[in-house]
């Protein structure tokens, strides 16, 4: 009986996304990330992300994204932040014009070493405040605020490969959940999967590159974006 309800679930599943229109897109994310600390138990981190679409030929988003985070031991780290999006309208499935968001979050990161590998998690509560779209006279424009809440989780695992350089295999997944304006979960907003190497030069640069796939569903729509990721941590 329990497997012909998980088969029922999985085919409804699969009806439904079939029927729903499916939009492509591939895109390069580069970030720089600088990290400073202040004493043993706390640092500052800046993010700046540049994600370019369509084969690099038009802006997806610029992101930026400042924080302080305080180490409660080896294995806890909490943090607050703000995040800067500006998002780019770039196909006929993105917005249609040019909008911001500015985000506060709360974030707690746990990390598990073991032997051989390291688990960790990530989770994140963001307070959203993006540009409203609206049609005027057949003409988008932004007409105020939307607040809503949103819950993201990142499954994270790393498995070191090589000791001299210090080289690993690093894969993540992110559940995005929307809170809309509640404290509840409405519904899902979106998934991240990475998987990728990374590079540590030394105590001060760390390098990861990897495939990134991002899948978004709407009400209508799903939307798949194949991006090549890069990122680079600095440590002062």
């Amino acid at each position: 009986m329990q497997h012909s309800l998980l088969v029922g679930l999985l085919f409804f599943v699969v009806s439904m996304r079939a029927q729903q229109d499916q939009f492509e897109h591939s895109s390069s994310w580069n970030t720089l990330s600088v990290k400073a600390y202040i004493n043993e138990k706390w640092f500052v981190k800046s993010e700046f992300n540049f994600r370019r679409t369509n084969f690099l030929q038009d802006w997806e988003q610029i992101v930026l994204r400042p924080s302080i985070q305080h180490k409660v031991n080896s294995f806890i780290t909490v943090g607050v932040g703000y995040t800067f999006i500006q998002n780019y309208s770039y196909s006929g499935f993105s917005p249609p014009i040019n909008n911001r968001e500015d985000n506060l979050w709360q974030q707690l990161f746990i990390k598990q070493p073991f032997h051989l590998f390291t688990l960790s998690h990530r989770v994140r509560f963001e307070e959203r405040f993006q540009d409203k779209i609206a049609t005027i006279d057949g003409h988008a424009e932004i007409t105020g605020i939307n607040y809503s809440n949103r819950l993201r989780y990142r499954f994270i695992a790393e498995v070191p490969i090589f000791r001299k350089p210090k080289i690993s295999v690093l894969a993540y997944d992110e559940v995005f959940l929307n809170f809309e304006k509640s404290l509840q979960p409405k519904r899902l907003d979106q998934n991240w999967m990475f998987i990728g190497l990374r590079l540590q030069e030394n105590d001060h640069i760390k390098i990861t590159s990897g495939y990134h796939h991002i899948d978004i569903p709407r009400t209508e729509i799903v939307i798949n974006n194949y991006i090549w990721e890069t990122s680079v941590m600095f440590t002062l």
